[in-house]
């Protein structure tokens, strides 16, 4: 071959590796819109907090049963979101998750009551519980192996963008508009989930795990033709149609039990942490008497972005664990501050260190969730996953609510999540397995897929 031919050989690979990177940005980016989605309404109902509190006269356990049925209904719809999911494809659940959770938020902006805003906010919950089976299988089953771990990661930080933008609706509340506003502005990603099925295919490894060869070849052509991906079909496990106590105890069964311990312990104590003390905080600086508490309040979601991105390029570099356990030590760290905290300062530093390590463990634990099971029970296992997460998020704020006793004192009670975030750590330590680089076929002993097209990633 001359050094022209080779030349041309390498700019050809170039141009095709570019052209393929556009289908994995795709994917991610609309994974990630999807988890933004679920920051922007986490993050509405904790700066709509402030002004119902002001306008209800919320106390610290009235607020703990808004949280509470948004949790419960996030564990309904890890369950069967994420169980639907593996039955009716990954476009489908996420036009489904995205939309209801859309829907049913901006729908709170119009609630009466204290009990019809936690029922919608149930119903949301539904929805958003929904995203992390979906969001994760859709980014696990396209990604190259090399970078799974980072596409992963950037859904996280567009989540954190999710959450910026309902905090900048809190400030703009905080001026005269009314937490009504706030909610309705939960109702955006309706957009997302309407237009985001005919923007993303169907995973190839979906349609062969249910036996639809065919359509997963002409659907590798096609994307192929487009973006110049190189789409690998490898062997996958055959997905039958079982029930949900069924799939339970395939994930309890000696084959996943060492994962699913560590995948639900872990979350468990995340969702603990974040649907506790960090949504909480807002309230808790405005109680303190903090000088524009919501002003303080958006600066600290902002300083929680440079955490989860400093995770998402280390992931794959680094690997899973030492990330996910120098993620965690941070958030323990921030746990212990705001414990300790007397002041503005200190809650904020201690949120910060909090959130930021909390958010800067959700691409490694969402990265294990995808890794960690095979196509055919991916997204349910997630959706378990997540839903034993959620009972965190049902108890965690209501115990809280009881253990501080007012908006502005006895913070060291969440002195707990140290204790739990230090569990946490151990049980990573002890039961998780370094997924990094690796397929998908490889990590669940399906077998590996073909070797990689010179300059292609393989999935």
């Amino acid at each position: 071959m001359t050094a022209t031919s080779r030349s041309a050989s390498v700019a050809g690979l170039a141009a095709t590796a570019v052209r393929s990177g556009s289908l994995h940005r795709r994917v991610t980016l609309l994974a990630g819109l999807a988890f933004a989605s679920n920051g922007l309404n986490l993050g509405v109902l904790s700066f709509a907090l402030p002004g119902l509190r002001a306008a209800w006269g919320l106390t610290p356990g009235q607020a703990g049963l808004l949280t509470a049925g948004a949790g419960a209904g996030q564990l309904l719809g890890g369950v069967v979101m994420g169980h639907a999911a593996d039955w009716m494809g990954r476009r489908a659940g996420y036009g489904l998750t995205v939309g209801l959770s859309a829907i049913a938020t901006g729908a709170a902006s119009f609630a009466p009551s204290l009990g019809w805003l936690v029922a919608l906010l149930f119903l949301a919950g539904v929805g958003f519980g929904g995203v992390a089976p979906v969001a994760t299988s859709m980014v696990g089953e396209f990604a190259p192996r090399e970078i799974r771990g980072a596409l992963m990661g950037w859904t996280q930080v567009i989540w954190t963008i999710g959450w910026i933008v309902a905090a900048a609706a809190g400030a703009v509340a905080a001026h005269g508009l009314g937490w009504r506003v706030v909610f309705a502005v939960g109702a955006v990603p309706l957009v997302f989930a309407v237009v985001g099925p005919w923007l993303v295919p169907e995973s190839p490894r979906f349609l062969l795990a249910h036996g639809r060869r065919l359509e997963a070849d002409v659907l590798a052509r096609l994307l192929r033709e487009r973006f110049g991906a190189e789409i690998e079909l490898p062997a996958q496990e055959h997905a039958s149609h079982v029930s949900l106590a069924a799939r339970l105890r395939e994930l309890w069964s000696p084959r996943f039990r060492r994962a699913t311990i560590m995948v639900w312990t872990v979350w468990w104590v995340m969702i603990g942490a974040y649907n506790g003390p960090v949504s909480w905080l807002p309230t808790m600086l405005q109680a303190s008497g903090a000088a524009h508490a919501e002003r303080v309040s958006l600066l600290f979601s902002c300083a929680m972005i440079v955490p989860t991105t400093i995770a998402t390029l280390l992931v794959d570099r680094a690997g899973r664990k030492p990330v996910i356990v120098g993620a965690l030590v941070l958030g323990g760290v921030g746990a212990a501050v705001l414990a300790a905290a007397r002041g503005e300062s200190m809650l904020v530093l201690g949120g910060i260190l909090m959130g930021g390590g909390v958010l800067a463990a959700w691409p490694v634990i969402l990265s294990f969730a995808a890794e960690l099971y095979p196509t055919r029970i991916r997204a349910t296992a997630t959706g378990w996953a997540s839903a034993a997460g959620r009972t965190a998020g049902i108890l965690s704020p209501a115990l809280l609510g009881l253990m501080i006793g007012s908006w502005s004192s006895g913070h060291a009670a969440i002195g707990v999540y140290v204790v739990a975030l230090a569990a946490a750590v151990a049980i990573v330590l002890v039961f998780g397995e370094e997924t990094a680089g690796r397929s998908l076929e490889d990590i669940t002993g399906v077998g590996d897929a073909r070797p990689a097209t010179a300059g292609q990633g393989t999935p």
